[in-house]
């Protein structure tokens, strides 16, 4: 619409008549006042008070918590087997992270990332390392390192951290300049545990909310350790470690609080139900026997499973103007799936160039084929532990060999078999020992529900026969090999109790695996696959 504008006459305009007549009319005027007293004129009125510009409302601003699962060593994306659907590696996860999530990669420096305004903080559950040969095989340092390089600010630390030794958990955590965190870990003998020092917490700021980290790890952490990797240490009950650790990340100033744990998210929903002052806004862990996504109060708790193909997206919205401890305005929680393919964002290149470099390493270190399978073997089925248990019974000479399901971490691919692959199927530090124990107790062993075995098959409840048809004589002494995790209580077995002098061998679980598989020559016309059933 046009300004309205306002047209003045011309000075010429006037008439010369109406000019006089004001100046007369003027004199005449000043004639008659000029008799009274001057009046002084009234004070020019004072301007309108101007009420004060008001602040502008600020707009709400959102910070993105990125949650992995454990990420096991899967650094590599996977050719699945038969029925079971491919994994994306961690080149994949940053690229998506990168397109989607605008997460800033790179190493972080006392908790700030790279990037000036970063808006996102990438964590994990726990158990980093344990997983394939082009992890395992460099005890969990190249994991670490491409962790670091996607820009991880923590973890919590999984039961499986340990398994390299103390010493190699330091190199892994310089590694990644990330830290683990263990709320519920302490010191109970302090010179056991030496130099032990672990944090519970950490507070990270982004776009000027601090959102406060606490980990738990699992009583297996202790509990099932080989022996020396936790001696002096405790876990301590969880409600007492949150009250402790949540009240300092408070102090700290966390607007809300985040917990990472290697166990169940649901079983920590009794604790974190009874304390809505701890302003715990999400609880992911892992080792749920079924899924878990659910929200009680403003809590929310998931599961998540094992590598980088899944994430969990929590995106905080907050307003900064209010008062620290009740900036947080709302949560969204979802789970996202990480695909490839057509369509999907590209693999990051520098990270992708980095594990092409370790996996280079490894196969000029195992990449010697020793076999080959016409047909995957899947990571829970019979063939596979057959392969492994038959090899470990024929090279030791026992009578049986006793392992457990939880230690066959990966399947086996179609294709060609090489020394890599049976570290990624066997992937945890494991020496193997020969142990004697009477048929009795052997059977016990047996039936415990994680034992994967060969030389004996069940034959009725509590009953086994050997390769022979012959029934476990309860009374005979049998030699058995397992492994050192198990040996020392692992899983709920007792090797130790019976038999308290083993015979070390001093060889890696993985050798005797490589040499049977070997020794078989198998190849395309002779695949492992015939040979296993």
């Amino acid at each position: 619409m046009p300004r309205e504008s306002v047209t003045r006459p011309a000075a010429g305009g006037v008439s010369p008549w109406r000019r006089a007549s004001g100046v007369v009319a003027f004199a005449l005027l000043g004639a008659l006042t000029g008799c009274e007293k001057e009046t002084p004129p009234p004070p020019p009125a004072a301007p309108p008070a101007q009420a004060p510009a008001a602040k502008p409302t600020p707009k709400p601003t959102t910070v993105t918590v990125l949650v992995t699962g454990s990420p096991n060593g899967q650094l590599l994306s996977t050719t699945p087997a038969e029925g079971e659907q491919p994994a994306t590696g961690a080149a994949e996860l940053l690229g998506w992270w990168a397109a989607k999530e605008k997460h800033c990669a790179g190493q972080l420096k006392d908790g700030q990332a790279p990037c000036q305004d970063a808006s996102t903080l990438a964590l994990a559950i726990g158990d980093a390392w344990n997983g394939p040969a082009i992890s395992s095989f460099f005890y969990g340092e190249t994991t670490s390192t491409v962790m670091g390089r996607m820009g991880f600010a923590a973890s919590a630390l999984g039961n499986h951290e340990l398994d390299y030794g103390r010493e190699q958990f330091q190199k892994n955590l310089r590694a990644g300049g990330f830290p683990f965190l263990a709320a519920n870990l302490k010191v109970k003998d302090a010179a056991l545990a030496k130099d032990w020092d672990l944090p519970g917490f950490k507070v990270f700021e982004r776009q000027g909310l601090k959102i406060g980290v606490v980990g738990l790890t699992s009583p297996k952490t202790v509990s099932t350790a080989m022996a020396g990797r936790a001696e002096g240490l405790e876990v301590i009950p969880d409600e007492q470690a949150l009250t402790e650790a949540v009240g300092e990340a408070q102090k700290s100033g966390a607007d809300t609080v985040v917990v990472l744990a290697d166990e169940c998210a649901s079983d920590l929903q009794a604790v974190v139900g009874k304390h809505p002052e701890w302003k715990v806004s999400l609880v992911a862990g892992g080792r749920c026997a079924q899924p878990v996504n659910t929200k009680e109060g403003n809590t929310t708790y998931v599961s998540l499973g094992r590598g980088f193909d899944k994430y969990l997206r929590a995106a905080y919205t907050f307003d900064g103007s209010k008062p620290e401890g009740e900036q947080v305005t709302g949560v969204e929680v979802t789970e996202v799936s990480v695909t490839g393919g057509e369509g999907a964002p590209a693999a990051d290149a520098d990270t992708a160039k980095a594990i092409a470099d370790f996996k280079a390493k490894l196969d000029q270190a195992l990449g010697e084929e020793i076999g080959f399978t016409k047909k995957a073997f899947a990571k829970d089925s019979k063939q596979l532990t057959s392969w492994v248990t038959t090899a470990l019974r024929e090279q030791t000479g026992a009578d049986a060999v006793v392992l457990n399901r939880k230690g066959f971490r990966e399947g086996l691919p179609a294709g060609k078999v090489t020394k890599g692959s049976v570290y990624s199927v066997l992937p945890f530090e494991n020496s193997v020992m020969m142990v004697e124990v009477k048929g009795a107790d052997l059977a016990q062993q047996l039936a415990n529900p994680e034992a994967v075995f060969s030389g004996f098959t069940p034959s009725g409840k509590g009953k086994f026969k050997d390769a022979k048809g012959k029934p476990l004589d309860p009374k005979k002494e049998y030699k058995i090999a397992t492994v050192e995790y198990l040996y020392f209580g692992g899983d709920g077995f007792e090797f130790e109790k019976l038999d308290p002098e083993p015979g070390e061998t001093g060889m890696s679980w993985q050798t005797p695996v490589i040499d049977w598989t070997k020794d078989k020559a198998t190849t395309e016309a002779k695949p492992l696959d015939k040979l296993i059933k």
